[in-house]
This record gives C-alpha cells, structure tokens and sequence, in this order.
C-alpha cells in the first residue's frame, strides 16, 4: 500500500521536538495544522507557499503516510510532521511562533459522554493564543453546528483574539469537508487574529 510505503520515510520529515529552528532549513513564517487527515490541505499550502515553514500533526498513520507521498511527489522540502496528539504538540512549541494555525473539521465527538475528547476547549483557546505570534492568525472550520457554536463561545472569552464567522478561508477543501457537504452540513468557518 502506497501509504505504508510512504510511512516508511516519516524519519526525513521528524520534527525536532519545538525545536522550530533545528527543525527547518531555513527561517520563515510557520504553518502548524493540528489533525491534517490526509495532508492534502497542508500538501497544497506548502507547495503554493514555498517560503513558509509547514508543520503537520496527526496521529491516523495512513494520514501520515498519504501526506509523505504527497511531499514526494511536490518535491516538498518544507513540510515536516509530528505523530502524535495536537494540543501536546501545540505546547511543545514556543510561545509566539505559530504565524497561522490550523484545525480543520476536528472530530466533533457528538455524543455526550465523548465530548470531553473535543480539542477545541477553554483549554486548547487559551493556549493556541499564546503560541500565535503577535499578528498571527488562527482558523478553523467545522461542519456540525453544535461544535461551532462551541468553538464561537470559546474564543469570544479570550482577550487577545480577535475575529470570528467568516466566509469561506483560502485552502483546498479537506476530505471531512466533502464528506460533510454530502451530507448535507453547513460549513461554519472562523478566522482569529492576535490581538
């Protein structure tokens, strides 16, 4: 399986655990998308954006993979990626390094009892601003209403972000986001800057 074979070279694009300049080769502004499915989104910012430093987190190893396979065949030298949880990831990293920060149609756990898996939290708002730098923004899109309405209560109580509803974000549509326009779903999109 082309995935599999693509997760065989996860070790050349290992990020250097927050340790940004280590990481890359070259300074630029950064991209971190927290739960990149399958990469197709971050693949096609990097490629665009060469002189962006491109940051992926995801812990669905076939998503890994798939998004090797597309820095592969962009010759992408300016994506790396971190197997493992989002909001550890999101700490891990300095404060005010992150210069636009993605979470992309995040599991909305619908059911009660699993919300608590939610990433987008009090918790997750508070630290996502003090990783942004200070014109950073943050963007997020989801396609189940609850969640957004969630997500719009979370970032109305900090202080330092600013924005909210907006159109529609510059980016290739994820594979979540045209499952969830098959079904039918209203995409609700936010945009927040650093205040």
């Amino acid at each position: 399986m082309a995935q599999a074979r693509g997760l065989k070279k996860l070790p050349q694009y290992a990020f250097c655990n927050g340790c940004i300049d280590e990481t890359f080769v070259r300074t630029g502004p950064l991209l971190v998308e927290l739960g990149f499915g399958n990469g197709v989104a971050l693949a096609e910012f990097a490629r665009e954006h060469t002189g962006w430093n491109c940051l992926g987190v995801e812990v669905f190893q076939p998503g890994i993979g798939a998004l090797i396979n597309l820095c592969e065949a962009y010759a992408l030298s300016n994506v790396r990626i971190v197997e493992g949880e989002g909001l550890t990831t999101l700490d891990s990293l300095p404060d005010e390094s992150v210069d636009l920060l993605w979470v992309l149609f995040p599991d909305p756990w619908p059911k009660n009892r699993h919300r608590k898996r939610r990433l987008v939290t009090a918790e997750f708002g508070t630290l996502a601003a003090t990783k942004l730098s200070p014109s950073g923004k943050l963007q997020i899109a989801t396609d189940w209403q609850p969640y957004a309405d969630e997500m719009h209560s979370v970032f109305e109580r900090i202080p330092t972000l600013e924005g909210g509803i907006v159109e529609a974000l510059l980016r290739r549509r994820t594979k979540y986001e045209e499952r969830g326009l098959r079904l039918g779903h209203a995409v609700t999109e936010f945009e927040y800057r650093r205040t």
